[in-house]
């Protein structure tokens, strides 16, 4: 009896659902994504099974008291992590960059007093030839570390869409471009200073000798190297992500390039929380500090080219980086700032951006935000077509090592997704 009265009471809750959510485009700015609606019927996606799964999704996109039981699968979460500072540590690293980090802290039974290059040369994607750029850790004894390699190919390939892409902004504006480097990258310099001097790179360098002015190459490593190599933490350790106070610091120089002053940090009032999800040590050692604006803002998701829906400036309530901003607000953000500058802005990365995006609006009239890494369904036209008709002046590419030269991100999807 039980069982039945289950059955039916879950069959009555689903025909309420179907008859009375609207069919319209429904937006989850917690999980930061495009609800399902109820799905067109045909007898092909019936026999097919694209139906049943579009309905199954639509059912549970629609439950009642969703965001609430969202907030409470979280917290379960969070109550029921496992994971230990090894494991947090391991997100961000490769198979290879596990073994040597075991081997230079002895957690191995295999052990050595100095890194291993020639392990590393033997890896064929990090095996950097003559002409090929590199990041690197620097040793004391003069040698290096190879990281990752780029091949010049990609290298002039990424430059190519670059110069493709910058004759969308106007003259006077700027493509501002810069990767950040993971967290696990810096735990390997900070936690083997014994042997480490610092970090570099040259990738930045070749793209800025083959192309343009309007092209400026911010160097993170370069900011970030002293801060790092002088205890300051700059990095999450329960996610892959940097913290604000990284992100503060690159936004400087960027800021300084242009000839600007930036913006103190005290300056901005902060909600500052710690995370309620990860291991134990994450939850203790990340924070994350939600920047309230100097100005008025207002506060926009944009679909269909000029169709706005009004959202918070952050989620101060949430204690992630989906915080924020919102996250990744698809498919386009517009924030009015209020300052009243007389340019336009457009900030493109792979979430490494959100926290350095809202020291940005003291120098634009308008602050807008796009991912390139997924076709723009329901924005109704291309990135390209957004770029003029909200007259952006300068645009901000700030992505981490996982979207650099040699992902498809600036490979393909600079020049895909946008035009």
């Amino acid at each position: 009896m039980l069982t039945m009265w289950w059955f039916i009471a879950l069959a009555l809750i689903g025909t309420l659902v179907m008859f009375f959510t609207p069919n319209r485009e429904r937006t989850s700015q917690s999980e930061n994504r495009i609800l399902q609606n109820k799905p067109a019927f045909s007898f092909s996606a019936l026999f097919n099974g694209t139906y049943a799964s579009q309905f199954e999704d639509f059912l549970s996109d629609s439950i009642p008291g969703r965001n609430s039981l969202i907030g409470v699968s979280d917290r379960l979460t969070g109550f029921l992590s496992m994971n230990t500072s090894e494991d947090a540590f391991f997100l961000d690293t490769t198979a290879k960059e596990i073994e040597e980090f075991q081997q230079e802290n002895g957690i191995s039974s295999e052990t050595s007093e100095t890194p291993d290059d020639d392990q590393n040369d033997s890896t064929e994607p990090d095996k950097a030839l003559e002409g090929d750029a590199t990041l690197e850790l620097v040793r004391k004894d003069g040698g290096s570390t190879l990281i990752f390699a780029y091949p010049k190919e990609n290298v002039e390939k990424v430059s190519d869409n670059l110069e493709q892409f910058s004759q969308l902004i106007p003259d006077g504006g700027h493509v501002y471009l810069t990767f950040v480097p993971f967290p696990g990258i810096a735990q390997r310099l900070t936690g083997n200073l014994e042997y480490y001097v610092g970090w570099r790179s040259n990738k930045l360098d070749m793209i800025d000798n083959l192309t343009s002015d309007k092209i400026v190459c911010i160097d993170t490593l370069k900011i970030l190297e002293p801060h790092v190599l002088n205890g300051k933490e700059l990095f999450l350790y329960g996610d892959h992500q940097w913290n604000v106070h990284g992100s503060y610091y690159v936004y400087c120089e960027m800021i300084k390039a242009q000839g600007l002053t930036p913006t103190p940090y005290d300056e901005y009032e902060y909600k500052i929380v710690h995370p309620n999800t990860g291991s134990k040590e994450a939850k203790k050692k990340d924070i994350f500090e939600y920047l309230y604006p100097n100005a008025p803002s207002e506060n926009y998701r944009v679909y269909e080219i000029s169709k706005l829906e009004k959202i918070p400036f952050m989620d101060y309530n949430r204690a992630n980086n989906e915080s924020y901003l919102y996250g990744n607000v698809h498919p386009w953000k517009k924030i009015v700032t209020g300052y009243h500058t007389g340019r336009r802005a457009l900030v493109i990365g792979d979430c490494f951006d959100l926290s350095m995006m809202p020291f940005l609006l003291p120098y634009y009239d308008e602050v807008h935000k796009t991912d390139i890494r997924y076709p723009k369904k329901n924005l109704g036209t291309t990135v390209a077509d957004m770029i003029q008709r909200n007259k952006i002046d300068d645009v901000y590419l700030i992505f981490s090592e996982a979207n650099s030269v040699n992902s498809q991100t600036l490979r393909r999807s600079l020049i895909n997704n946008v035009f």
